[in-house]
């Protein structure tokens, strides 16, 4: 029946040939580097984009940025100091006008979100466990994952309309960057993340320093136990289409069990073609469960290829789920 939530349909603790290969690159940098620097190495493989001067006109995101920054933008991120030399970059391996090009990124799309973001996360310091790149604006300092945090925040509560979730379930939450973002704009919030690792040892270290007592993290194999209707908000953030069909699928009929009653959003690439299990993944094509209730859906702020969405889950009926 499409008003009942689905059964599992894959075995998700079996990752996909992308995600095998990328977490042995993953565990050999954190090997090599250790936590303490994960901001500078691993989160660079997630969602912190790194601006190389002579491909900088190549950039969706740059060329969203230089016509969306108002005068006042060009005035706050070319203000000195830049801040782009010293210590607070030893072991960064770029060069001047490399480390310049992302300070001046970074500083446009903080102006940006300080328009469009949320203004609780946006108002937030980026934390410096994890040794984040040392930009600032205004004396703080300030990420482009804190920024890009602000704008799904703001889409998060839009969907959310009055309502202030007090469970969140995360599916890939890289380093954490969501989370620290949500718990702060929920403080009553308790946050489950379901991830494989290395992610899962990273974010575990990350949240439960930040948030100890808030956050839990799990393996795929363990999220069937999660209670049903369990969670009143559920996300995935560019972690999907990096999945086989059947782990997309299997993923959103967990999301379809644990948040019935409550809410989804997701942002992934509008269409990506995973290159080691040969799949493209379309968010058009997602089989999002029949009885979901569509709040919004669009084009992403910034990264322009990517595309977000947020439904309604309808609640269950009693006993109408049964694990199979």
């Amino acid at each position: 029946m499409s008003g009942e939530p689905r059964p599992p349909t894959s075995d998700l603790s079996t990752p996909s040939r992308f995600w095998r290969r990328l977490g042995a690159e993953h565990t050999d940098a954190l090997d090599r580097h250790g936590m303490e620097r994960v901001k500078r190495t691993q989160a660079l493989r997630y969602f912190t984009w790194r601006w190389r001067p002579g491909k900088l006109a190549r950039s969706e995101q740059l060329r969203f940025l230089v016509r969306h920054s108002h005068a006042s933008d060009w005035r706050a991120a070319l203000r000195l100091p830049w801040g782009a030399s010293g210590p607070e970059w030893d072991g960064v391996e770029w060069s001047g006008s490399e480390r310049r090009a992302y300070v001046l990124a970074v500083r446009l799309l903080w102006c940006y979100a300080l328009r469009h973001g949320d203004p609780v996360v946006i108002a937030l310091d980026e934390p410096t466990l994890g040794a984040p790149l040392p930009v600032r604006l205004g004396g703080q300092l300030i990420s482009q994952d804190l920024a890009n945090s602000a704008l799904e925040v703001t889409a998060i509560v839009r969907a959310l309309g009055d309502h202030q979730p007090t469970r969140i379930v995360e599916i890939g939450a890289g380093y954490g960057r969501s989370a620290y973002a949500l718990l702060h704009r929920f403080p009553n919030a308790r946050y489950t993340v379901v991830d494989i690792e290395p992610a899962a040892s990273i974010s575990r270290w990350y949240l439960s320093t930040l948030f100890p007592g808030r956050v839990e993290v799990i393996d795929p194999s363990a999220a069937g136990a999660l209670s049903a209707g369990g969670f009143d908000l559920g996300l995935s953030i560019s972690s999907l289409q990096e999945m086989r069909a059947d782990q997309i699928d299997g993923y959103l009929s967990l999301l379809d069990r644990v948040c019935a009653g409550g809410t989804v959003y997701l942002k992934q690439w509008a269409e990506w073609h995973n290159p080691d299990d040969d799949t493209v993944a379309r968010l058009a094509d997602y089989p999002i469960p029949a009885r979901w209730q569509l709040r919004f859906t669009g084009r992403c702020p910034v990264q322009t290829h990517f595309t977000q969405a947020a439904w309604v889950v309808p609640a269950a009926e009693p006993g109408a789920w049964r694990a199979k």
